[in-house]
């Protein structure tokens, strides 16, 4: 009779079958995709960062050699900045000179504007001058001189239109006045015939 040993013969098998290796990807498929997804991302991190160094090294070099222009420069800019001090400082020089020589004119001005514009039957017994304000004092054989006196003030270009203070009677043939107005040392038209006249 022929014994047949079942329980030993699928042991056996079953330890064969468990020596076979299996491959199989279903469990790394996750780790792949993941590190080569860090691989991509390395790579995309590794390029911006090396255009970034070109980048930053780019304007450096920029930067120096700018700093080395600025420092050839500077001497000059230096010198165009101290003409600049004396070209000002000569402007000043100048305004103040010529309004001193202005300032020495005006009182003759004042005189020679003031003789101009009188009438007949009219003289001064009074000039006051505070600044550019200017008071006259007379004396006038009739109202129609005087009237004709600040007409004539009013058509200077060097008086603005003069207010009349006081008009009194001081005799049967005359009478006293007094007129104020401000004087003006150079009007814009006179101001600039002699801008030309000195050119």
């Amino acid at each position: 009779m022929i014994k047949i040993n079942l329980v030993s013969a699928g042991t056996e098998a079953a330890v064969t079958k468990k020596a076979t290796p299996e491959i199989s990807l279903g469990g790394h498929r996750a780790d792949i995709i993941l590190l080569v997804v860090l691989a991509i991302g390395l790579a995309v991190t590794g390029i911006r960062w090396y255009m970034l160094h070109s980048t930053v090294v780019e304007l450096t070099d920029i930067k120096a050699e700018r700093t080395i222009e600025r420092n050839e420069l500077q001497k000059y800019i230096d010198k165009v900045e101290e003409l600049e001090a004396k070209r000002a400082e000569l402007k000043a020089k100048i305004d103040t000179i010529r309004k001193l020589k202005e300032n020495q004119k005006g009182p003759v001005r004042i005189l020679d504007e003031v003789s101009r514009t009188m009438p007949d039957l009219v003289w001064l017994t009074g000039l006051n001058l505070a600044g550019t304000h200017v008071t006259l004092n007379g004396m006038a054989l009739d109202e129609n001189a005087i009237a004709n006196y600040v007409d004539n003030l009013d058509a200077s270009p060097f008086f603005n239109e003069p207010t009349v203070v006081t008009i009194q009677r001081s005799r049967e043939d005359s009478f006293t006045f007094r007129l104020e107005c401000d004087f003006t040392y150079s009007p814009s038209g006179i101001a600039s015939a002699e801008v030309e006249a000195e050119g």
